[in-house]
């Protein structure tokens, strides 16, 4: 039988809840891995026109909260098109101008490729569809693999604005709790949760702000984690009951526990000088130290990459 054809709306009347599995015959993501989708999805998002609300990385699926910007797409410049698309592929990529025909022919489109890519770029499905084939790819590559790793295609749920969306947050977010990885939803390293707390300038580059504003958002997200699921974990009483009593909002001590967790995530906290001898010694790229927890003694960054 034929694929049903998906439902299209635009970012004036909702969003799509997308979830993608694996095959079972794939073993689990590990946290390389994992990583390296979140980093997949950040640079997609970065090129394509889509807004993400939430996203939850776990071992075997993932799930992604996301509008499109359909608008934007069709009011935008051929500049700003090759731009988004060099974002993605690289500064001297470009995309195709036309079509291939039978007997290898090339027919060039009259706009020279520029409404090809504005459909390529304002598409969900051809945003998904770049996120997971580019990971397959790389995970095959990795494991010295051939065939499918994802299980048929994505599900692609259409919400409604407003409450579905914060309702659909708020289970992305709950999924590692739901799983048993976590006892506290931020403490997942890849969901949108946990890099709004750990890291609030790269959220604000990946994703859209927050139903009302952050310290509300996690109150009702512990809310939603105390609700009994069949068969699923939830929060414990005595956690929502903290969370509930500052009203979401993270102390002193939380907040640099969430910084110095960072530590064994790649991080080097310190001088100047402390950094730039980490990374000498172990021969890793130069990343510009940022300040620690607002101060102006300690600075952080990224040691993983290594130089080229």
């Amino acid at each position: 039988m034929p694929r049903a054809k998906r439902t299209l709306i635009s970012q004036e009347e909702g969003s799509y809840h997308i979830i993608s599995r694996i095959n079972k015959k794939h073993t689990l993501f590990d946290e390389v891995e994992k990583e390296y989708l979140f980093n997949l999805l950040s640079l997609f998002a970065s090129g394509f026109y889509v807004q993400i609300h939430a996203y939850s990385i776990m071992s075997t699926h993932f799930h992604i909260l996301v509008t499109t910007q359909d608008i934007e797409a069709k009011e935008a410049s051929g500049e700003e098109l090759l731009r988004r698309y060099r974002l993605m592929y690289g500064e001297r990529a470009n995309p195709p101008t036309g079509s291939a025909k039978t007997y290898g022919c090339f027919k060039v489109d009259e706009d020279g490729g520029i409404e090809r890519l504005r459909n390529r770029l304002g598409s969900i499905s051809r945003f998904v569809q770049e996120l997971k084939q580019t990971f397959s790819t790389w995970y095959n590559k990795r494991h010295g693999l051939k065939g499918y790793l994802w299980h048929d295609r994505f599900k692609g749920i259409v919400l409604d604005k407003g409450e579905a969306q914060l309702v659909c947050s708020a289970y992305i977010d709950l999924n590692p709790v739901r799983a048993d990885l976590v006892r506290r939803p931020e403490h997942y390293r890849w969901s949108s949760l946990g890099l709004r707390l750990r890291d609030a300038k790269q959220a604000d580059e990946l994703l859209i702000h927050c139903e009302g504003d952050l310290p509300w958002y996690r109150q009702f997200v512990y809310s939603c984690g105390g609700v009994e699921r069949e068969g699923k974990h939830k929060i414990d009483p005595h956690i929502i009951d903290e969370v509930i009593k500052v009203q979401g909002r993270l102390g002193i001590g939380e907040r640099l526990r969430y910084r110095v967790k960072n530590i064994s995530e790649g991080m080097a906290i310190g001088s100047h000088s402390f950094i730039s001898e980490i990374q000498r010694r172990y021969n890793r790229k130069f990343i510009r130290p940022r300040p620690f927890f607002n101060t102006n003694l300690l600075f952080s960054t990224r040691v993983l990459k290594a130089k080229r």
